[in-house]
């Protein structure tokens, strides 16, 4: 198996070597990843500058060492890079991660993370994205984190994963009491800008780290992961809202302006 590994919290970072670790014996493994942390850069691309790419290697959080590539870009580059230009083979799935902090909920649409996993599938290579979250300011068991990904991809194998799938797995902080399979949440963030003032009196203002749901909405991926299951939440890059179709379709649309 050819196995592209990302992320967006950057090439050094050490649930980028987790997942490496934790599926390493599977086949053939690549990394590509940001330079550089990435974190809510969504979905972007560089289009107007280069992307220099440099071969690392990296020490593991064990004794694991591993050849990376290191990109200067965002993490659908690595992605896009990888498998449109840099790999001599295609490969058979993407995995992206592990997330520092979970990608649940509305969050999915700013997570670099998901953005990496979903430029696989919009080229039709299965991808999942693994994030793990944490709480109280205690770090991530990155060990474990590792172990419970290799534990859901191999659940994921055995199922199936489909030409497109874009599948969205996060952990609980803590001991998982175990496993969901749920929708995406719609609830809306909470979250303040944080105002300062300059001595010339320039206004400023700068996204807190904290936020919250609005709610944590029944059976979906931020209600359950927050009752510390682990969520799966299979998505898809078709954005079309298809019964609203029908709706628009039926407005006046025959009688263009001159």
């Amino acid at each position: 198996m050819r196995i592209l590994l990302s992320n967006d919290d950057g090439v050094l970072a050490p649930g980028l070597a987790a997942l490496y670790e934790a599926v390493a014996d599977m086949g053939e493994i690549t990394v590509f990843a940001p330079a550089t942390p990435q974190s809510a850069t969504g979905h972007s691309i560089t289009l107007k500058t280069p992307l220099p790419v440099q071969r690392i290697r990296i020490n593991g959080n064990g004794e694991t060492s591993f050849a990376a590539n290191s990109v200067d870009g965002r993490p659908a580059d690595c992605v896009r890079l990888a498998v449109r230009k840099l790999l001599p083979n295609r490969p058979d799935v993407v995995l992206a991660g592990i997330n520092d902090g979970a990608n649940a909920g509305v969050n999915v649409f700013y997570s670099g993370t998901v953005a990496a996993a979903a430029e696989a599938a919009m080229i039709g290579i299965p991808a999942v994205a693994f994030s793990a979250g944490y709480e109280n300011g205690e770090p991530i068991d990155y060990g474990r984190a590792g172990r419970l990904c290799r534990w859901v991809f191999d659940r994921l194998l055995a199922i199936g994963l489909r030409k497109r799938d874009l599948i969205t797995v996060n952990l609980p902080a803590g001991v998982p009491r175990g496993v969901r399979i749920v929708p995406q949440s719609t609830a809306e963030l909470e979250d303040m800008y944080l105002e300062t003032v300059d001595h010339r009196g320039m206004e400023s203002y700068r996204l807190s780290d904290y936020y919250t749901f609005a709610h944590h909405l029944e059976g979906t991926d931020v209600g359950c992961l927050a009752k510390g299951y682990i969520t799966i939440t299979p998505l898809h890059v078709d954005m079309t809202m298809h019964e609203r179709l029908g709706e628009i379709n039926d407005g006046r649309w025959d009688a263009l302006p001159g």
